[in-house]
């Protein structure tokens, strides 16, 4: 089972205004609209991707699955302003581990703060089967089914 990283509602990946995204190209997966100002770790792994501008964490599950988090869209345009990290590449995690924050008032001003979830190498994974009723950063969600 997979954690919600961030409190928030959460959303069908259709539904976001990012064409990598609602087409799935990026991976399967769903997205957030953010309440809180803290990411954390969704699953027990090691961090493989910090990006330059702060605003995307990717990360490898101990079963070979990786997910990308990515906060906001458009967000790599504030060239890291309103974001900091925890971890940086090869760090392990666990579960509720604190990833990174993100000024998310600051974040809404300039872009949409909405936060895509995907499994990036999703040709391992069988299904993936999501309770969208979930709200709160830790709760378990999400479960994926590998092949």
């Amino acid at each position: 089972m997979i954690s919600l990283p961030i409190d928030g509602k959460i959303l069908h990946l259709t539904e976001v205004n990012d064409y990598l995204f609602n087409k799935k190209i990026m991976g399967d997966g769903i997205a957030i609209e953010p309440s809180g100002n803290f990411v954390y770790s969704p699953v027990n792994g090691e961090v493989i991707l910090v990006y330059e501008a702060k605003h995307a964490i990717a990360l490898k599950t101990e079963e070979g699955i990786q997910i990308l988090i990515h906060i906001g869209l458009d967000s790599v345009k504030l060239e890291g302003k309103g974001f900091a990290h925890y971890v940086k590449v090869g760090d392990k995690v666990a579960v509720g581990d604190k990833l990174l924050f993100f000024d998310r008032e600051y974040l809404e001003s300039k872009v949409s703060p909405i936060t895509p979830m995907v499994i990036t190498n999703s040709e391992i994974v069988e299904s993936i089967d999501v309770d969208y009723k979930a709200k709160k950063a830790g709760s378990k969600f999400m479960k994926v089914t590998l092949k």
